[in-house]
């Protein structure tokens, strides 16, 4: 399997990205069960991937909050919550913002784990602030995907003429806390890992 996925990367990752880009394209116009059994389907599968290519573990709790994030966006497209006020907020709004939120700690990790391996040894923060920055660039190209639909498949997905500028402002705010909420167990993390290196050796 090992050999298999080694062989044929580059048409498995395009399958990866084109698949995903088909369905935040379309998600929203589909089931409540189609967008769970996909979404677990899709999670695995990159899962697997990164396991059998990269011989990376992705912990499983950043794959739940992956998960918990697209349930989000899937509910409020299946009880029509999309433009109605959602406590002190609208249900986009709050969308965007918890979404970005559970989805930034996986990206943190894995820019982690990545620049690891190629030698990079950067700053946890540094390393947190890049993958921000990375997770703003896809929230941006998730709102050109919006603009897709809109334009050239008919559908509306665009609210009013400030929709997409509002919809970065709380991917923002998402992506800060879900940065918080990343750095402060990976720092955790470093600091166990420093101090152990950092323990003599037992003498002969």
């Amino acid at each position: 399997m090992s050999q298999f996925v080694r062989r044929f990367q580059l048409p498995i990752v395009v399958a990866l990205v084109l698949t995903g880009s088909a369905f935040l394209l379309k998600m929203c116009y589909l089931s409540l069960a189609f967008n769970t059994v996909f979404g677990i389907t899709y999670l695995t599968a990159f899962y697997g991937f990164v396991r059998t290519r990269y011989n990376v573990v992705v912990p499983t709790l950043l794959l739940a909050f992956v998960f918990v994030g697209l349930e989000i966006d899937a509910l409020g497209n299946y009880f029509h919550m999309y433009g109605r006020e959602f406590g002190p907020l609208h249900y986009d709004e709050f969308a965007h913002l918890t979404i970005q939120g559970l989805a930034t700690p996986i990206i943190v990790w894995l820019m982690r784990e990545a620049l690891e391996r190629f030698g990079h040894q950067l700053s946890l923060g540094f390393t947190t602030f890049f993958a921000g920055t990375t997770i703003f660039s896809l929230s941006a190209f998730y709102e050109v995907i919006e603009l897709w639909d809109e334009v050239y498949f008919n559908g509306h997905r665009i609210w009013s003429l400030h929709d997409t500028a509002n919809d970065l402002q709380f991917d923002l705010f998402g992506i800060i806390l879900g940065s918080l909420l990343a750095y402060a167990p990976l720092r955790r993390t470093v600091t166990q890992a420093e101090r152990q290196r950092r323990q003599p050796l037992p003498s002969v």
